[in-house]
């Protein structure tokens, strides 16, 4: 489908305003140093985007894109399903490793969703069917139940983004490596206690 100058010219900013984040962080993207970068008056910038808010959240949603689609490019293929699980964590946490002012940027602005826009959370389903195989074969080898998914899944995630978060603060005293080894431990201890369980 052909896109119109205005999207062109949004998807323009949005590519300017993702170089800024990328090199400088989030709080570098100001309407005037975005107008300074792409050329256009700070007041014109407001015609492709109501506000900043929606420029930020429509650059987030990119980004996101952005994000699934380096991952999904990847495969997480293993023999063992927690091999695999693993795996596929261990590409989400070099992806933030090598992008880290993406990572403040999705964890540390505060964005305001915009009324009656779901795309986050059809982003959000999209980014969760990554490991989705990975799960339903833990289930199938019994390592796991169902109704446990949800649970474990959370744990792991918001664990893993814990760490990330203290590894990128002014502390910075985790690195990497001693990440993914925190990581193997939780991840053994939450699939082998609920397969002691079963």
């Amino acid at each position: 489908m052909k896109q119109t100058k205005k999207e062109r010219t949004q998807k323009e900013i949005i590519e300017a305003a993702k170089d800024i984040i990328h090199d400088k962080g989030h709080e570098a993207v100001t309407v005037r140093y975005l107008a300074e970068v792409t050329g256009y008056s700070y007041t014109n910038l407001y015609y492709y985007f109501k506000d900043v808010n929606a420029l930020l959240w429509t650059l987030r949603l990119d980004m996101i894109e952005d994000m699934i689609t380096e991952l999904t490019s990847i495969s997480f293929k293993k023999d063992d399903p927690v091999e695999e699980i693993l795996g596929a964590f261990f590409c989400y946490t070099d992806y933030f490793f090598k992008h880290p002012n993406v990572f403040r940027f999705f964890y540390f602005y505060p964005f305001v969703q915009p009324e009656g826009d779901d795309s986050y959370q059809k982003l959000e389903q999209r980014f969760h069917s990554m490991w989705q195989t990975s799960f339903i074969r833990l289930i199938q080898e019994g390592i796991i139940q169902t109704e446990d998914i949800e649970v474990v899944a959370k744990t792991i995630i918001y664990a893993l983004q814990g760490m990330i978060m203290l590894s990128f603060s002014s502390n910075g005293a985790t690195q990497k490596e001693d990440i993914k080894d925190e990581l193997i431990k939780l991840v053994n201890y939450l699939f082998n206690k609920n397969k002691r369980n079963y």
